[in-house]
């Protein structure tokens, strides 16, 4: 009886362990990323803690770019606000991952950089990706944004990955804590085949959000250069060509015709393209 006991308490210190580092995020807790990228389980039911995928989770990713219009393309080297949500019909505790990577397969390597992350959420390493995942247990509906900067030019495709677990805060194994995955891709927008290159030329676009009128000044630039507006799908909605000294040149451009959503603004001289982002309203 007293092996049965000992027995029985041992065991029942390690399904806390597990359920207490699983809290914590999965990543952290040893469990591994469970996103469905590369070296993913795609759902939280390994060591026998919860259940398997369940259409009563739901899970879902948004990506927008600056004043909140929401893209299906990326700018290299732009950042984004990219807001993870989950909601069950009964559970009312929430874990996820979420991850973001190019290429396909075995081959997927992390894409772009993560910041500003809320209370709750955490950034760790698993299957060689940056996982971000929750530190402790999220009382739902699960809503969390956090900053995703795209990676350099030339990746293509990323592809982001988000698993929701929904679990009923029993403290215990229970197969009714059941998860819903999710992706998204993100194409790369090209707005020019000029390379993008490290220069010192100096752009600023405002008002930014704009309503009406844009302007877009330009500094440490000599000679001729050209401004072009294209919008999130790629094409040109206006251009122009400027002389221009060494002082700050400025161009405006009437939006009034313009759809509301993300614009980039491109400026190139010389080989060299400096690109900002802006939001018509």
């Amino acid at each position: 009886m007293k092996k049965q006991i000992l027995l029985f308490t041992l065991t029942a210190g390690m399904v806390a362990t597990v359920l207490m580092s699983s809290s914590g995020g999965a990543a952290n807790g040893g469990l591994g990323n469970r996103t469905g990228a590369k070296g993913s389980t795609a759902n939280c039911s390994g060591g026998s803690c919860h259940g398997g995928v369940s259409a009563a989770t739901t899970a879902t990713i948004r990506v927008d770019s600056a004043g909140g219009v929401e893209v299906t393309k990326y700018v290299p080297g732009m950042t984004y606000t990219v807001t993870v949500t989950g909601a069950h019909t009964s559970n009312n505790r929430f874990g996820f991952q979420f991850a973001a990577v190019s290429g396909v397969g075995a081959a997927q390597l992390q894409a772009g950089t993560f910041s500003a992350l809320p209370t709750s959420v955490a950034s760790r390493t698993a299957s060689g990706l940056n996982i971000i995942e929750q530190s402790t247990g999220i009382t739902g509906p699960l809503s969390k944004s956090f900053s995703w900067t795209a990676p350099a030019a030339g990746l293509g495709n990323i592809s982001l990955y988000l698993i929701v677990n929904a679990t009923n805060a029993s403290g215990g194994p229970d197969a009714s804590d059941v998860t819903a995955n999710t992706s998204k891709i993100l194409t790369e927008l090209v707005t020019s085949s000029v390379p993008v290159v490290t220069n010192n030329v100096a752009v600023t676009a405002f008002p930014n959000p704009v309503i009406g009128q844009l302007n877009v000044q330009v500094g440490n630039i000599t000679g001729a250069y050209s401004v072009a507006v294209y919008d999130i799908t790629g094409k040109s909605v206006s251009n122009t060509s400027v002389e221009a000294g060494n002082v700050a040149a400025t161009t405006s451009f009437n939006t009034s015709n313009w759809a509301p959503g993300a614009y980039q603004v491109v400026v190139e001289s010389e080989g060299n393209r400096t690109v900002q982002q802006v939001v018509k309203q």
